[in-house]
């Protein structure tokens, strides 16, 4: 169910008649923080193909950013693939995510909804993999914003940006380690119709999703690229033993069933309106595929490996996606009482017209050992977003963040911070699965924001000053401009409609949160703003060959 979306004279790039040397760049130091940076270290031989395993491109593309390679490049153009593919598991997610769709639109409401956000969502990546072929670093969005924003507004939206993303990455990661958990307790209920599904059970099995994510990512973090490819065929394997069985057993809907069977169960107005509403399941399974840009700074020849394996995996999650959709909805011939199956999954109940009890668990089982293969390759992700936004001094104990264990070469305290933070929230699902889902709902909403802002900056960029963006090894050449204009309509478009209730009246219980906690987050965010726009330039005040104006 999960990326990085990010967006004063702070720092900015030069503008004609504005030229006041970056001066007083730092030193190369000897600590292995990631607050550290250094000019000096990249021409060094050994940091070219040497510890480090960076090439020639890494290492200027390092340099024009300012910033030292303290991380090590594992990961090859086929791995980081790979890695993107596990991180989103996009069928396995969208197995579980239809009810939203379902309810508002019924099956050819979420069908439509699906496509329309495949092209949405392609405007979106095309637009971030140029920029991390721009500037491949591990700040991602908000480095993007920071780079790319009007001088005047600089500092201040890469500050936000950096904040509403990491709150996005950490709600994501608790997200997904709870789903993990409580599809081992799915598993349980189609084997016993008795099985109550305590919370505190599922706490309990999250918290052991998150003590392997943990473990994978500090001690196995040399294994990670060569168990990549493995898990993604595995999961591929695991589409066909649920595809075929369905399409050979399970009972079927009409075609006008299926391609204009519209409904309103949501309680809406108008239908139109309920299919609108609908668009959270097409939504939901999109994200997650600019992980990758994350992870730029262990990946070999980034600027070019990065953004064709997002690409590319983005495609290959359409094309498995869009028949898993085509399936459930030929095979709910009664969406009422799909949707009101014990599991609370309309996916399962379909499952149970094709297949033995037996049978389901052992897919089921294989679907919960892919999702904690992505809870591992995410929190990857979520550690690195947030060690490079420390890395600026962004957050709050920044240096301890950013802090760089010298052994396995990896952000060791954030990856800390990270699982505690999850395993804080998970305490929370035994008092109320309501206020931890509330709480989670910040994903997308804020992932949303974030694509909102850097796409709107480089767009920006591109229509004033395109001789100021940097050279991409991935380019959108003649079709940037409408792209870009594309992706940040789609961003803002489907941004506003992730805040809307699931139906009408409105409970607490299917109250929409997102909204409320949005606010939240922007004000806790504002409050420490005060304090650290006196150490927060943004990453620009670092990139080589951009003289900025200081406060």
């Amino acid at each position: 169910m999960a990326i990085d979306m990010s967006g004063q004279t702070h720092g900015a790039p030069i503008f004609q008649g504005m030229a006041v040397e970056l001066a007083d760049r730092p030193q190369k130091s000897t600590g292995v923080t990631g607050e550290e940076r250094s000019e000096e270290s990249i021409d060094t031989p050994d940091e070219v193909d040497g510890p480090s395993k960076s090439s020639l491109k890494d290492a200027v593309d390092m340099r024009r950013m300012g910033k030292q390679q303290i991380l090590t490049r594992r990961f090859r153009q086929i791995t980081i693939a790979a890695f993107i593919g596990t991180t989103t598991s996009a069928w396995e997610y969208a197995l579980f995510l239809v009810t939203p769709g379902l309810v508002d639109g019924g099956t050819a409401g979420l069908i439509y909804n699906v496509l329309w956000s495949f092209f949405g969502f392609g405007a979106i990546y095309l637009s971030l993999a140029e920029m991390s072929s721009m500037s491949p670093t591990a700040g991602s969005l908000y480095h993007w914003v920071s780079e790319f924003a009007p001088e005047n507004v600089q500092g201040i939206m890469s500050y936000f940006t950096g904040w509403i993303s990491t709150i996005a990455w950490q709600a994501g990661f608790a997200q997904g380690v709870l789903l993990a958990g409580t599809q081992i307790q799915t598993i349980i209920l189609v084997m016993n119709d008795d099985y109550s599904y305590p919370a505190w059970q599922g706490t309990l099995l999250c918290f052991a999703a998150i003590l392997v994510s943990y473990v994978v990512n500090v001690y196995g973090v040399r294994s990670m690229p060569y168990w990549q490819v493995p898990v993604f065929a595995i999961g591929t394997m695991a589409y066909f033993a649920y595809i075929v069985p369905v399409w050979v057993n399970a009972p079927k809907a009409t075609h006008k069933e299926v391609w204009t069977g519209f409904s309103n169960t949501g309680g809406w107005p108008s239908m139109t309106l309920s299919v609108l509403v609908g668009q959270l399941s097409g939504i939901s399974m999109q994200t997650g595929v600019d992980t990758a840009a994350h992870m730029s700074e262990e990946v070999k020849d980034a600027s070019s490996a990065v953004p064709r394996a997002m690409i590319t995996i983005f495609v290959m999650n359409c094309v498995l996606v869009f028949p898993l959709i085509i399936t459930i909805c030929y095979h709910l011939p009664d969406v009422e009482t799909a949707l009101n199956d014990t599991t609370d999954y309309p996916g399962i109940w379909i499952m149970r017209q094709a297949m033995s009890d037996v049978w389901i668990a052992v897919i089921l089982a294989v679907i919960t050992f892919i999702v904690m293969a992505s809870n591992v390759t995410y929190l990857a992700g979520v550690s690195r977003d947030l060690f490079a936004f420390a890395r600026d001094k962004g957050l709050p104990f920044s240096t301890w963040l950013s802090a760089v264990d010298p052994k396995h070469s990896i952000p060791r305290n954030a990856n800390i911070f990270s699982c505690a933070f999850s395993a804080i929230l998970a305490l929370i699902y035994i008092g109320s699965p309501v206020a931890f889902y509330a709480i989670t709902s910040l994903n997308t909403v804020s992932l949303l924001q974030c694509y909102v802002f850097a796409i709107s900056c480089v767009l920006w960029r591109r229509l004033t000053r395109p001789e100021t963006l940097p050279p991409a090894r991935f380019s959108l050449g003649k079709w940037g401009v409408s792209v870009n204009i594309a992706a940040v309509l789609y961003s803002t478009w489907s941004f506003f409609w992730c805040f809307w209730p699931q139906a009408q009246p409105v409970t607490a219980s299917g109250f929409n949160w997102a909204g409320p906690l949005y606010v939240v987050a922007l004000i806790v965010s504002a409050l420490y703003y005060i304090r650290a726009r006196h150490r927060y330039d943004g990453p620009v005040t670092s990139v080589e060959g951009r003289n900025v104006r200081r406060r």
